[in-house]
């Protein structure tokens, strides 16, 4: 209901990691609660919930102090305006960027229109301040990060949870021109100006001292503690890469001492899709809502992401599994050693490699991909299998000759979801069943590299595993997730069609005599 046009304008003062309402009244300031509530992580398990005594929800905004974390700023003023309220804004304006408008952080520079949006990315942080950047699986977050820092030019913090993240974009500040510092992976290498570090290295950090340690235990905490708040205090821009990751109270904590970080950017493809409330409302809470959005339709028209076809393969039904068999037996029988599916996947592999495309089959366990690998070499291929214990120059180099032509495929588990520079792949084969949807997008993400030689498409196989309640939920769920994408839903090959390899211009390699 709107007020009255007497009643006192509400106010809405913040800084960089706290806002305040003030002249709100207690209902107003109840919608603000209910507007900024979560279900709290695992309440369906206490004894509050059980006994009825709470119902499972809390919320960011204190009702006593009228205070809220400042990332839901632009948030409850729109929710302010919409109800009808009057309001009045009070923020100190932003420290000025102190970088040139149009930076130039590699040899591309930015004059291609087709990469427009990294820059517009950048104008919005300059005017919001606070925001999560949506760009899809290979939209370039990476180059945006370095246009961002290019432009603000101030003490940065760019925070991952994934060592190889990490090194990965202190290497391309390097090639920026600018000199990071490393924080994590058992380093500690500050340095003025930008730093790259992992999230659970400065959570350790931040930790309280336990009143059960000896005295002098507690002394070094509490000194460690104190010198990374002072630390943190340094930094004026945030970033946060891959952020749908670090929505746990451990960077909620990182992010709130950073008390002078008025920028904050976040860069995903995949923002507030974590199974839990509670974490999406921190990345929120602490970076700000989306600012922008870069959708896989509009790099597959433009040309930056290869066109996918998708084909959803029904294997024939191993001998043992069940309808009703359990998870773990039906993942058993019905995944990993399923001869009829893994047959599947080999036939698929051949085809594509006989038209000289790059494959990419990535599995969810190890002795799946150790199987795979040795049929796929029995059957004539050249292959390579990257797991969680390869180190980094193994993934390199394995990639590398992937896209060079010296193998024909690589299989990989979880470690190819991220911070992996993926050649360009024509097909990728989605061996591992599995419904979650920040990991399959990631997935199908490898596969659409633009391709620098021939027409620019990528094949993508899933399987239906229909034979199974719980497998075919789980495929069922990942093919709702690829029909609901604009740019992915258009080209879902019927039940009865096959991919037309040479319709699309590609050319069966000639078999050695």
């Amino acid at each position: 209901m709107a007020r009255e046009k007497d009643v006192a304008v509400i106010q809405i003062a913040a800084n960089a990691i706290v806002a305040k309402l003030f002249n709100a009244d207690r209902d107003v300031k109840l919608c603000i609660s209910e507007l900024l509530s979560y279900k709290v992580d695992g309440y369906e398990y206490t004894d509050a919930y059980k006994s009825k005594g709470w119902d499972g929800r809390s919320s960011f905004f204190d009702m006593r102090s009228g205070t809220f974390p400042a990332g839901f700023f632009h948030k409850v003023h729109s929710e302010l305006i919409r109800l009808g309220h009057r309001v009045q804004l009070v923020k100190k304006p932003l420290p000025a960027p102190l970088g040139p408008e149009n930076p130039i952080v590699d040899g591309f520079g930015n004059d291609d229109p087709r990469y427009d949006y990294q820059m517009e990315t950048v104008r919005r942080l300059l005017k919001l301040g606070q925001m999560v950047a949506q760009v899809a699986t290979g939209g370039g977050k990476s180059k945006i990060a370095k246009l961002a820092v290019a432009r603000i030019r101030r003490p940065t913090l760019f925070l991952t949870t994934r060592s190889v993240l990490m090194y990965q974009m202190a290497d391309g500040f390097r090639e920026a021109g600018f000199v990071p510092g490393i924080l994590g992976d058992s380093q500690w290498e500050p340095k003025k100006g930008v730093n790259c570090g992992m999230v659970q290295t400065l959570a350790a950090k931040l930790k309280e001292p336990d009143p059960f340690d000896p005295p002098e235990k507690q002394a070094r905490q509490a000194a460690v503690r104190a010198k990374t708040i002072k630390f943190l205090e340094y930094f004026e821009f945030l970033i946060l890469e891959e952020a749908h990751e670090v929505g746990s109270d451990s960077f909620y904590q990182v992010a709130r001492h950073c008390k002078n970080a008025y920028y904050r950017l976040a860069l995903t493809a995949t923002p507030f899709m974590r199974q839990d409330e509670e974490s999406n409302a921190r990345l929120m809470a602490c970076i700000g809502s989306i600012g922008i959005k870069i959708t896989e339709k509009m790099l597959i028209e433009r040309g930056i992401l290869a066109k996918p076809f998708f084909k959803y393969v029904s294997s024939k039904c191993p001998e043992k599994l069940k309808r009703g068999s359990s998870y773990q037996r039906a993942v058993n029988l019905g995944i990993i050693e399923n001869q009829h599916r893994n047959a599947d996947i080999v036939f698929e592999a051949v085809r594509a490699a006989s038209y000289g495309l790059p494959v990419m089959i990535l599995v969810g366990r190890k002795d799946h991909g150790r199987l795979l690998k040795d049929r796929l070499i029995a059957a004539g291929l050249r292959v390579e299998f990257i797991f969680g214990e390869s180190d980094r120059d193994k993934r390199r180099t394995t990639l590398k000759k992937l896209g060079d032509g010296r193998i024909d495929v690589v299989i990989g588990s979880t470690i190819l979801d991220v911070g992996v520079d993926v050649p360009a792949v024509g097909m990728v084969i989605l061996a591992g069943g599995g419904k979650a949807e920040i990991a399959l997008r990631q997935r199908i993400g490898r596969g659409l590299r633009a391709k620098k030689f021939g027409p620019n498409v990528a094949f993508i196989v899933d399987f239906s595993d229909e034979h199974n309640s719980h497998l075919k939920k789980h495929a069922l769920t990942r093919r709702a997730i690829v029909e609901d994408t604009p740019g992915f839903v258009e080209n879902i090959l019927p039940r009865s069609v096959d991919f037309d390899f040479e319709g699309l211009g590609f050319e069966a390699r000639k078999k050695a005599a």
